[in-house]
Parts: C-alpha cells; structure tokens; sequence
C-alpha cells in the first residue's frame, strides 16, 4: 500500500500533470457531456424526465426571492433548510445553464454566490452548540462540506460567465476561508478533515472539488493525502482504511450510502480531471465494488437496519449518483442497470446519460441478490456480516449475521445480532438508531438521549446481554478495539445456508458462539431458521436473549401472567430501563412455542427450555418521557444462574392469514419438538420433529473449522461421517 501512495504522490506533483481548471464544466459535468445530453434529449424517456424534474428546480429558484439568511436553525429548522435548498438550486441552475446556453440560471448562481461572499467573513461559528464540529453555515461542519460538494458544481458550470473581478471577490470571501474553515479552522475541524470516517469523505471531496475547479494544487493535494500531503491521511487513506477488500463500509450499510456519494462524486471529478490517477482501479476497483457491496445490503430495496440507520432505501439520490457513476466506469456489470431501471432516475450529466442509454439499449440483468459473507476491516480480518438468502424477488427470506467490528462512533453493542425477513415484511428487526431527521422539535432533528441510552444497548438487539450489561460495559473506546470472528460460512447448499461465529471480549471470561442455519426442506412450509446460541463461562451469570418482533401476538403454550393494571421496568440501566415488562411465564414441558402474525403469514419461535427458564413478554416504551421509541414488542428468554448454556430455537414462518378472502391457515406451528441431544466443546447436535412426520438432525461444529476436514460424531451409539463444518439430514435415513 505505500508503494501505491508513493506512485499517486508522485503522479501528483509531476510537472506535466494538469488539472483541467481552465476546461469549464470539467468537474462532474464535462464539455462533451453537455453536448452528449442536448444531442440525446427526447431520446430516453426516463433521463428527460430526470432533467425536467432538475430544470423545474432551477427555475422554481428563479421564481423565488434569494435569500442567503444568517444561519440560526438546526436539523429542519429555518435558516438549516433554506442552506440546504440553495446548494441544491445552485447546482440545478449551473447544470441548465450548461445545457441551455440561458444566462439567466448563470446569473441566479452567481448572484447568490455574491451574496454568500458578503455574508461569511461576518460569520462565527454557528450558534446552536449541538456538535464538537460546529460549521458556520450549519450546526455542523459535515453540513458545511455537504454545501460545498454541491456549490463547487455549481461554480464550475458558471465560471466563465463570472467575470474575473467577481470571481477573485467570491474566492477571496467565500471559498478559500470555508476551505481554511473545513481544513484547519479549529482542531476538532482539523481532525474531522484528517479522520477515516464518513464526515472526513465529505471534507475532503469538498475541498478537492472546490479546489479542482479554481485550479488549487495545494487544495486538491490536501484532499488526497491529508493535511501533511503525506498519504497518512485524505481520500486515498479512506479508500485504504473505511473499505474492506469485499467493499464493506466499517459503519455498516446505512452510512455507506451516505458516505457512497462523496466516494464516487469526487472520484468521478479525480477521473475528469487527473484520469492518469485511475482511481476507479485503485485498490483493485474498490470503489466498484463498494457499490455493489452496499446494494448486497438492501432487502426489498430498503437498506439493513445496522448500527446507527434510519429507513433509507436505493432509490435515494446518492445511489443514483453511485449506480450511475459505477456503471459509467464499468459497463461491464450489467445487472447495475437493474437497479438503475428500478430507480427509474438518472443524474443530469455524463454518467447519467451514459446509464440511461443503457437502461434503453441494453439486455438488462436482474441484480443478484445473494448469499454472501461481507468481510469487515481493511485487510478483512474483523469478522464481517453474513447474508443469507433464498427465495426470490420480493418473497425472498433473508436474515443477516452481525460479526463485525464496532462500527467507529455509529456502531452498536450488538455483537452476534440477528435480523430475519421473509415474504417482503420485517419479521425480526433491528431497532436503528433513535433519530427523527431533520424534525427540529426533537433534539433538533439530531439524535435522541435514547439512542445511546437504548438503541445501543445489547438488551435492544436480537443477541444475548449478560448479567443486565451490554457488550464491553457500553464503552466507545474498549469496543474499538475488538471484533467478532466468522468460524464459517456455507452457501452453496441452497438448501441449507449456515453461518457461524464467535465472540471473546465483549464479556470478561464469557465466550459467545452463535450458529444459524436458513434451511428449506421437505417438511416446512417455508424456510425455517435454526438458531444456537452457546454460551461459555467459568462462572455463573444471569443470559437473556430477546426476539424483537413486528406483528401482534396470536398465542403461546407458555403458562404466562400478564401485568394489566401495573408496569413495572424490567431493569434501571444499559436500556432494561426502556422496557416494559407486560408478562412472565415458564414451562413444566421441553419445548415452548410463542406464535405472532405479520403481513399475511404467521411465525412461530420454538425453542428449548428447562425448569429455571423464564419467558418474559417486554414492549419497548418506558423512561421515554419524550416518546421518542417506537413500542415494538419482544419475546425474551431468560436463563438465570448458568455458567454454560445453549439457547436453541426455531423460527419458523407457516399459514395464511388472508383478510380479504376471511380465510386462514395452519396458524399452528408444525414443530414437534427441538432437542439437544449432544453439546459439547467439538459438536452440538439438534434433532427437529415436525408434527407431518418428518425427523431432521443437524449437525455444527464448535472448533476446528475448515470446509475439507473429515468429521465423525458419535451419537447414541451411531457413527456420523461427514466433510466440513456443518452437516444436516433426513432423520430417518440414518436407520
């Protein structure tokens, strides 16, 4: 990797390489682009309709009185979202004014960006003090980059229709103090500029844009290799460090969209203007690969709830402009054009039209939405997210395996976390983060006290807490240090997908190991989940394991007592004291089953128990004096004063619930019974019984991984060979 910094820093400072600043538009929109775009208007349905819709937004802007007021407001308020418009305005009207010759939509950039000029010497730093990073435009200087992303654009569509006095004026007063704002205007800046994280991408693609188009070598030196121009930090670090070789984004899915649009924005402007830097080919094409890395996290086309993330789906605008610029800079991989095709959008310049004639021209590829493990960390070592799917479209089941890293400061105490989906619904969520964006009124569209306090606790997940405490005591800086480990993964049995892994520091002397297998056969209506979850310790602890679930209860054979006139909190700390406790109950049977509804299916969870297990039925709601949670329900199981202990379910979807034809079905699950029969540090054993007859046994191991290593298990006196790490068969045919 330093050779490779030391080739993009020679190629920089060489003499004969030229950045084309005095070619205008040459950032994101190009000359032959411009010509490209009027020439196939009317052509491409879809793309005319992307350029009206971003032509009626330049001159809505004309139709309006500009207002550039001194900025006050957070998140959704005032003043934040007027900002906001104008970059937005600003770009739409630069873009036309390319595209139409009208001078008008010059005029419109220019005046306003007059008007920023005056105003920003006078600025100090924002007002509302809700961040370490407060910008001066915006409470925070992401917001500030943001705007410059979309202005340096902007300015480079109108540069030469800005005379050189003006321009001199507003580069003097604007850009090159917000630059020095970004860059150096206080250490918390300094840092935030020079961070591998999604608010440093941001940074650095503003200032190596803006730079690019007033023909700054220092500035777009900066935004490449970090403030020392060293290659320690900058674009090209982020490239190295945020992405691991699968193209997975540390912070997980919902910031890799987010973070998806500096990335391919500015590394598009690298390649128009210093295509000998090759930056799509860097890492091994790592920015192509991003993309579709990040797409592989979607279900339905709505990102997974990981880590910090709000309900965003691939329809956003940053994966238009990702897809757009992908394909753009390899059209090799035809099936981007599918998701282009479903959003059904297109930017306005040269990587948009170049999709969109694809879209029209092309036999297009259904995107392949497959089982895959995601490794995390830059060199792939820190455990990563296991997909697995089968089915197809949208009555695909799905459910992903969170063994990652944190997550840098986004991250969650999830460590081992599930998620299930199945014919098009969320079954089994992850909560995301406690945030209502850009809705002022609460905290100021920021995120809430609740998504430390709750949303990232690991009693919130789908995972094990130990002793009432979330993984690594809730601490940012112990957390960072560590990963979870994949023991295995298998896919290539469709029938049978199972991930496994493993987690050793979030708990001192506990040892977390989950198996969980996607399984369709003979016998189930639909895909069932197999889940173990082993737990290892040298001492006694209290584990709980909670199943967040969306839909309504319909019935349990759990002797349970429901609190109907008094709720108490199931605990004071580490999010127990959001929970409302509605009921409790136990079992005198092996098995207990608990059945909901969601959508037009039911769900059954089956799952092991004993004497001492305790069922507990909790809704998501209390200390939430704000009502900032959602009250989502939750089946939990609880095993006190266990040193070692294997939670063993079975979740399993069945019936038809169908209002409009008043017909239901099956809502009874068709598990007979789930044992243990062996557990030990090398296998664990479990034997399925369906209520139709059918036996199924399936096999893990614990230790010793590896996809070609002979096994043989010993159980109830019979001998079972088989290769690899897992196995699973018919009951009946070991007879």
């Amino acid at each position: 990797m330093k050779v490779k910094h030391l080739f993009f820093l020679i190629l920089l400072f060489l003499p004969f390489i030229n950045i084309q600043a005095n070619q205008h538009p040459g950032l994101f929109l190009t000359s032959k682009g411009v010509r490209d775009i009027k020439a196939s208007l009317g052509k491409y349905p879809q793309f005319d309709k992307s350029y009206n819709d971003l032509k009626a937004i330049a001159d809505q802007a004309l139709s309006e009185k500009m207002e550039v007021p001194v900025p006050k407001d957070g998140g959704g308020g005032y003043t934040h979202e007027k900002h906001k418009n104008n970059y937005y305005q600003m770009n739409a009207a630069g873009t036309m004014y390319q595209l139409t010759g009208n001078e008008k939509y010059a005029q419109f950039v220019k005046d306003m960006l007059m008007k920023y000029a005056q105003m920003y010497p006078t600025l100090g730093l924002h007002p509302l003090v809700k961040s370490e990073v407060r910008g001066k435009l915006f409470w925070q200087t992401l917001n500030d980059a943001v705007w410059l992303v979309h202005t340096a654009n902007a300015y480079d569509c109108v540069y030469n229709f800005i005379d050189e006095k003006d321009r001199t004026f507003i580069e003097k007063n604007l850009f090159y103090p917000m630059v020095e704002f970004i860059t150096n205007g206080n250490p918390s800046n300094y840092a935030t500029f020079n961070k591998m994280h999604n608010h440093g991408t941001w940074s650095t693609s503003a200032v190596g844009m803006i730079g690019y188009a007033m023909g700054n070598k220092e500035m777009v030196a900066k935004a490449l290799y970090g403030s020392n121009k060293d290659g320690k930090s900058g674009f090209i670090k982020q490239l190295d460090v945020l992405f691991s070789p699968d193209g997975y984004f540390t912070e997980g899915p919902y910031y890799q969209r987010y973070s998806i649009w500096p990335f391919m924005t500015f590394a598009q402007v690298i390649q128009n203007q210093q295509p000998e830097l090759n930056i799509f080919q860097y890492r091994d094409g790592i920015l192509q690969k991003s993309v579709n890395s990040v797409l592989q996290c979607a279900y339905n086309g709505e990102f997974f709830f990981l880590n910090d993330a709000l309900l965003k789906t691939y329809d956003t605008q940053e994966i238009v402009y990702a897809v757009d610029i992908a394909y753009k800079n390899n059209p090799a991989d035809k099936q981007l054009l599918d998701i282009a095709r479903q959003q059904g959008s297109f930017i306005v310049s040269d990587e948009g039209l170049a999709t969109a004639k694809a879209v029209y021209q092309e036999k297009i590829q259904p995107f392949d939405f497959k089982s895959i493990l995601l490794h995390d960390g830059s060199k792939g070592d820190e455990g990563g997210i296991g997909i697995l799917r089968t089915g197809t479209e949208n009555k695909q089941t799905c459910l992903t395996f969170k063994g990652t890293s944190h997550g840098l400061s986004h991250g969650h105490y999830d460590k081992l976390s599930i998620v299930l989906y199945d014919n098009g619904n969320t079954i089994l969520p992850d909560y995301g983060a406690v945030r209502f964006l850009n809705i002022e009124p609460k905290s100021g569209g920021n995120y809430t006290k609740e998504n430390s306090t709750w949303g990232m606790q690991t009693i919130a997940h789908n995972t094990v807490t130990v002793d009432n405490r979330s993984d690594f005591n809730g601490e940012f800086k112990v957390s960072g240090k560590y990963h979870s480990d994949i023991n295995y993964f298998e896919s290539k049995n469709p029938q049978v997908q199972v991930i496994s892994g493993e987690e050793r520091n979030a708990y001192p002397g506990v040892v977390l190991n989950r198996t969980t297998a996607l399984i369709t056969a003979k016998g189930f209506e639909y895909p069932v989940t197999l889940d173990l979850f082993k737990v290892k310790s040298d001492s006694v602890h209290q584990l709980d394991l909670p199943f967040y679930y969306y839909g309504q209860m319909v019935m349990t054979d759990i002797k349970y007592q429901k609190n109907t006139k008094e709720l108490k909190t199931l605990g004071s700390n580490n999010g127990y004291q959001h929970l409302w406790l509605e009921a409790t109950g136990k079992t005198n049977k092996s098995n207990a089953s608990f059945t909901w509804v969601n959508g037009n299916r039911f769900y059954s969870i089956t799952t092991i128990a004993n004497e001492n297990t305790q069922f507990m039925m909790t809704r998501i709601g209390a200390g939430d004096p704000d009502f900032n949670l959602r009250n989502d329900p939750c089946f939990m199981i609880r095993q006190p004063n266990v040193s070692n202990h294997t939670f063993v379910s079975v979740i399993e979807p069945h019936g038809l619930y169908d209002l409009s034809r008043e017909v239901t079905t099956n809502f009874d699950t068709n598990i007979a019974s789930v044992e243990l029969i062996r557990d030990d540090e090398s296998y664990s054993v479990v034997k399925l019984e369906t209520k139709n007859n059918q036996s199924f046994l399936f096999i893990t191991v614990n230790r010793d991984f590896g996809d070609s290593k002979d096994r043989k298990v010993l159980i109830n006196g019979k001998s079972i060979s088989f290769i690899g790490n897992y196995y699973f068969s018919a009951y009946n045919k070991l007879k």
